[in-house]
């Protein structure tokens, strides 16, 4: 205990003895400065401790009405956290070991005692109070963060509870396969960066015709995967009336742009395959380029088709989209990815990138699509040495038969 605590402590004095009270009194108030409180009665003591609360309570022994020991039990009754220290005669021993079992004391000394040994152990005494009262708060504040952490964990296991839930929901959104279109075969990769993400892929079928679609929300997490949902809705009935991919854009971003908020947009693509056909008309709206992988002829191809991604400007009509046809031979493969590709970072956060992603396109040319898809992510993790995503990866494949 400090000086200044020193001086704000409150002590009790209990003697019948109206000269002994007196020195202690003087003496207390004389060398530290402490609050005194001096009873010569120790039922007024008592009747005080109930209103006033103190530290320390220094009682005599032998008294009428009520003797040290029992006032002391009344002490630890009414302030537990008080120290209490007994006055005894020699020949009081027994009594003061019986008070340090039943009161709870501190100390006891014998008559006549010496000033600064009384004084010492008083300080001690207040010293201990003051060390347990610190003790208790920090138990209490230890207490308390113990609860807010398991109150945390707690929250922590229902958001990822409700986050599993949603990825379920989200997964159960992508389909499950491709429909056999003849002349072809697809084959998809998704891995989002979270439990739940903003890449989305889907299709529509009609009239022998399937168009596949492609996109990425800007951003991930949930707000991204509540609008990859829109994106679903958009195109699913879109998809079915548009009379081309160009028509498709413009209808979905028209669709889009009323509802997504500002800032946010969808890149895409759509591809159009014609049942029998060996030719793929392909849209972009703003992912990186598709390429076409022709093993035959040993040749990459990257397809730069202009377009701006969906909701991000009003007004874009079919003219404002690029549509071309792609001739493809057996064996050729288009491949279409989101940005979360290229960003996969190396151990010195160097980014995987387009010029790389050539060179392991290069070498894996004259694979199908499924098998492209498997070594293109196997060389990614080992380039970022298996890494947390910086963003969600999505791969559709498709291969002409």
């Amino acid at each position: 205990m400090g000086k200044e605590q020193e001086k704000q402590a409150r002590i009790m004095l209990v003697d019948d003895d109206e000269l002994v009270l007196s020195s202690l009194r003087t003496m207390f108030e004389m060398n530290v400065g402490y609050e005194v409180l001096a009873f010569g009665d120790p039922l007024l003591a008592v009747e005080a401790l109930a209103r006033n609360p103190v530290d320390l309570v220094i009682s005599d022994y032998l008294m009428p009405k009520l003797n040290g020991i029992d006032l002391l039990k009344q002490v630890q009754r009414l302030q537990p956290e008080a120290a209490r220290i007994l006055l005894t005669g020699f020949a009081d021993k027994q009594n003061a070991i019986r008070a340090i079992n039943e009161a709870g004391l501190y100390q006891y000394l014998e008559k006549p005692w010496d000033n600064d040994q009384l004084l010492l152990s008083a300080k001690r005494a207040l010293q201990e109070k003051s060390l347990r009262r610190q003790l208790a708060e920090k138990v209490t504040a230890l207490d308390r963060l113990l609860t807010e952490f398991h109150e945390l964990a707690e929250r922590q296991r229902r958001l990822e509870q409700e986050l599993e839930m949603a990825a379920r929901v989200q997964r159960s959104l992508l389909p499950s396969h491709f429909p056999a279109i003849r002349g072809f075969q697809v084959n998809s990769f998704y891995q989002p960066c979270q439990a739940i993400g903003g890449d989305y892929y889907d299709f529509v079928r009609r009239d022998g015709r399937t168009t596949i679609l492609v996109s990425d929300v800007t951003g991930h997490g949930i707000q991204a995967a509540l609008i990859s949902m829109l994106i679903k809705t958009t195109f699913q009935d879109a998809g079915i009336s548009a009379s081309g991919p160009a028509e498709l854009f413009a209808e979905m971003n028209a669709r889009l742009r009323r509802f997504l908020p500002e800032g946010i947009y969808a890149a895409a693509a759509v591809l159009w395959l014609d049942e029998g056909g060996s030719a793929v008309r392909l849209a972009n709206a703003g992912l990186p380029y598709p390429f076409v992988l022709r093993p035959s002829e040993q040749r990459l191809d990257e397809i730069p088709l202009a377009g701006f991604p969906l909701g991000m400007f009003d007004g874009r009509g079919p003219d404002s989209y690029e549509v071309r046809p792609i001739e493809m031979a057996r064996g050729d493969v288009l491949l279409i990815s989101s940005d979360g590709l290229r960003e996969i970072a190396g151990e010195q956060d160097e980014l995987l990138g387009d010029q790389r992603l050539r060179q392991i396109l290069n070498r894996l040319n004259g694979q199908t699509g499924a098998e492209l898809i498997h070594d293109l992510m196997s060389e990614a993790g080992q380039f970022s040495h298996n890494r947390q995503l910086p963003d969600d990866v999505t791969m559709v494949a498709i291969t002409r038969t």
